[in-house]
């Protein structure tokens, strides 16, 4: 995730704490921890800037108001990553009807769109790199909902498995075996371009 440097657990803890006991400055210094990431994630989820600030938005009033369900400040990220994700699902069913590839072994819809450009984006300086790139983001919106869900978080967002387990509520071999089919498939894809 990127963003400001996030505290060590005993910060953490604390700053969970004052925001439990209603100190809005303190959840506000946890939004600003978590913002780019849950926005990253939300736009690879709906696909559109706009609407994944909206949800954004909703994400951080869901957040507030569950903040006294947070038993884990350690939990803290997979817990702001499961509303985000449960919010962006709320907001794409009532969106429009999905395609049926959509929809993960439950009936989840899965993201739509993946690898958001980060404004470091150095690597994209020459006109291969950003073909390939464009390649890539092809070959993973083209990716099963529910592989390109789990390699996001993993390879986008950098999560553990355990992580990703938790928010996508799935199987820990589950998600390994998702992000290992994804990851076979987006190597073949990319082969040309090695």
């Amino acid at each position: 995730m990127s963003g400001p440097e996030k505290p060590d657990q005993h910060e953490l803890r604390t700053l969970v704490a004052r925001a439990q006991s209603g100190d809005p400055r303190a959840f506000e210094n946890i939004l600003v921890l978590y913002q780019h990431g849950l926005l990253r994630f939300c736009r690879s989820m709906i696909n559109s800037s706009g609407e994944a600030e909206d949800v954004l938005q909703e994400v951080y009033l869901s957040a507030w108001r569950q903040l006294s369900t947070l038993q884990s400040p350690e939990a803290l990220s997979v817990w702001l990553y499961r509303i985000a994700r449960h919010r962006c699902i709320d907001h794409l069913r009532k969106r429009t009807p999905l395609p049926q590839d959509f929809h993960d072994e439950e009936g989840n819809p899965g993201p739509r769109q993946v690898l958001e450009p980060r404004a470091n984006a150095s690597l994209e300086s020459s006109a291969e790199t950003r073909a390939a790139i464009v390649e890539l983001r092809r070959f993973v919106n083209e990716l099963p909902a529910t592989q390109r869900e789990c390699w996001v978080l993993k390879e986008v967002h950098d999560l553990s498995y355990s992580d990703i387990s938790k928010i996508v509520s799935a199987p820990l071999t589950t998600v390994r075996g998702r992000i290992a089919r994804a990851r076979v498939t987006l190597a073949e894809r990319m082969q040309p371009w090695k």
